[in-house]
């Protein structure tokens, strides 16, 4: 499989991809500030060494009683490179050897790559199409070629795990992956941590201001680090105080109204959003959605997403990459220091 090489740099395409044309990093790379933390590494050499006819994959795939598995990544991407680590530890790199064929997807690659008779393009156009947002996102596609479970961003190997026996059990014929976590994946360990900025509303139907909504459960994995390492830290307090900040329990039953002045409960809500990581965090304004993380950000990236929901700024950008390479180019040009990711952040 070809495998292409990217500068560090790079890394600050991570998140929310889309095809920009004309954004380049070029002023970046000569500005007086300094972009690290990316991190150079490989899917493991053992994917398969696929002509990316992802159809054709399929088939092959279900005569050997397996499931393809889509990783998008970008080379650089300290994510995926975190990912990539745990796919090649046991029982994940067993499972995955045994159970699917697994295939890498550069989001900025130009090999071509055919989904299926209707969709021929390269491997960034697919990324775009497929509104790849994070970096790995990692898509299971059952024996009829259709993705049957989505994973934006990092996931704990304890998540993705459970998320491997979800498709290889072909749990998704008859249940969501939130309803497949409840059932399977029950640890209990988490304690609700409080914050000050925190608001206890039960009725969202008046609120337009800009709501920050933060899902939690029992069973949550990186709550403590969501809580200890990201939410306390000064740049991050700073956007979150311009929302109305709200943490509910996603499996709770009492009885809240939302936005459209409809009866539910947070469990109902989390559902209808098809929000399966735990911390969710889903971005409001004017009661609508404007943005949400899936996964464990590292700060720079989580108080980017922050800013692109407050101040119209997702009407003003075409995504949440464009604002961010604005504001980085001007730090850059000031002589700051960006580190997009350092392994005590986590």
């Amino acid at each position: 499989m070809h495998k292409s090489k990217r500068p560090l740099f790079s890394l600050v395409l991570l998140l929310l991809f889309t095809a920009l044309p004309g954004l380049t990093l070029s002023s970046a790379a000569t500005a007086a500030g300094r972009i690290t933390g990316g991190v150079e590494y490989e899917p493991p050499e053992w994917f398969k060494e696929s002509f990316l006819e992802i159809a054709e994959d399929v088939d092959e795939a279900k005569e050997a009683g397996k499931h393809v598995m889509l990783f998008f990544h970008l080379n650089g991407c300290p994510y995926c490179a975190r990912t990539a680590e745990f796919f090649d530890q046991e029982p994940i790199r067993s499972i995955l050897q045994k159970d699917f064929d697994s295939i890498a997807i550069n989001i900025k690659g130009d090999r071509e790559i055919a989904m299926n008779e209707n969709l021929n393009t390269t491997e960034r156009l697919l990324a775009s199409y497929l509104k790849v947002q994070y970096t790995p996102t990692i898509l299971f596609l059952d024996h009829d070629n259709r993705t049957v479970l989505r994973l934006n961003g990092y996931r704990s190997p304890e998540v993705f795990r459970t998320a491997l026996d979800f498709v290889r059990q072909q749990a998704y014929r008859k249940q969501s992956f939130s309803e497949y976590k409840r059932a399977y994946m029950k640890r209990g360990g988490y304690r609700f941590i409080d914050n000050p900025l925190f608001e206890d509303i039960r009725d969202f139907s008046k609120l337009r201001e800009p709501v920050m909504m933060i899902f939690e459960d029992r069973d949550c994995v990186s709550c403590d680090t969501f809580h200890h390492k990201l939410i306390k830290r000064p740049e991050i307090v700073e956007q979150m105080k311009r929302y109305r900040v709200v943490r509910l329990d996603a499996n709770s039953e009492q009885p809240i109204v939302d936005f459209n002045g409809r009866k539910t409960t947070p469990r109902a809500w989390a559902d209808a959003l098809k929000l399966s990581y735990r911390p969710g965090v889903v971005l409001f304004d004017q009661g609508k959605e404007v943005a949400r993380v899936e996964s464990l950000l590292y700060p720079f990236h989580f108080e980017h997403v922050l800013r692109y929901g407050l101040d119209g700024n997702y009407r003003k950008y075409p995504s949440y990459l464009a604002l961010m390479e604005e504001r980085q180019q001007k730090l850059l040009a000031e002589g700051k220091q960006i580190n997009i990711g350092k392994p005590e952040d986590w």
